[in-house]
């Protein structure tokens, strides 16, 4: 198994490698960074931490066993890295549950307690995003349709899996034995974490870093190349722009998501040449500038068999 995770992270490195300095060269970012707005680009690398921080506040906050702030800080950073080889960030999933299981919790906990952190996040941006058509004075029609196909295909699979387990006696025994049987070993502690007052306040401040300092940090690239949209529609830009990256299984959302900020951009009324700069910046200090040190981090987590 060591073995085959050193040939997985060695071909992961050069296919990183090859694809980052690629999309730099084709970026020009040198050139970007050089007629940014000094102010503003500064402001925007310190918002860029806010979604990273906010990320790690909320998986200690709902996980049942306690979770080094440094080393969970170091895991979220490695995500990048790994989802950078990875379509839709399975990848950097795949870590996190691979993290809490070296923690000492079962695979069926591990990946209950990421469900729970999505799904606690998904219930807080959704509110997020009405706020923010509110404060934007937007009906909410206008806000981006949710993929129904999709859903409704997510739904016929859980149905047929849930009719499956429970009509097959080996499916079901199985489903007890290494899903129903560990999920409720741990549930007092599962349960605690949701509800312990103060975990859920750093929980919600901490989905609510996320979006918001994914918003603030475009805001500054926007102003950075002489843009100047509304921080409520940038909300909707960065969430929707997410979706999309979530939807189209390109590892690391490359291009995908890059046309999706800038086309959000557009919309909000920033002209189309500073859009696609203030795009291009973002991903820049929001994921690309994070691969050199995420991949060290990636090798000292291995290193200290943390995942």
């Amino acid at each position: 198994m060591r073995r085959f995770w050193r040939v997985a992270l060695a071909v992961a490195t050069v296919v990183a490698v090859a694809v980052l300095v690629r999309r730099l060269e084709a970026a020009d970012l040198g050139e970007r960074l050089r007629s940014a707005d000094p102010a503003w680009l500064g402001a925007a690398a310190v918002c860029a931490l806010v979604p990273l921080l906010g990320n790690v506040a909320s998986m200690t906050a709902l996980s049942p066993v306690r979770l080094p702030v440094v080393q969970t800080t170091l895991v979220w950073l490695a995500t990048s890295f790994v989802n950078l080889v990875t379509p839709s960030s399975t990848g950097g999933v795949a870590l996190t549950v691979r993290y809490l299981q070296q923690r000492g919790l079962p695979l069926a906990v591990a990946a209950t307690t990421i469900g729970i952190v999505q799904s606690t996040s998904f219930v807080v941006t959704a509110v997020l995003i009405l706020g923010c058509l509110v404060a934007a004075g937007r009906d909410p029609d206008t806000a981006v349709p949710l993929p129904w196909p999709v859903l409704g295909g997510a739904v016929v699979v859980v149905g047929v899996l849930v009719l499956v387990a429970r009509r097959w006696q080996r499916a079901r025994a199985v489903v007890t034995a290494k899903v129903v049987e560990p999920v409720r070993a741990e549930w007092p502690a599962l349960r605690r974490a949701l509800t312990h007052p103060g975990r859920l306040l750093v929980a919600l401040l901490g989905h609510l870093a996320v979006p918001l300092g994914f918003a603030a940090t475009l805001a500054c690239c926007a102003r950075a190349v002489g843009g100047e949209p509304s921080v409520a529609l940038l909300v909707l830009v960065v969430v929707g722009s997410s979706a999309v990256t979530a939807a189209v299984p390109v590892p690391g959302g490359i291009g995908a998501s890059e046309a999706a900020l800038a086309a959000g951009l557009v919309a909000t009324g920033v002209p189309a040449e500073a859009a696609l700069s203030a795009a291009l910046l973002h991903r820049a200090l929001t994921f690309w500038l994070r691969v050199p040190p995420a991949w060290l981090a990636l090798l000292w987590l291995r290193r200290r068999r943390a995942v």
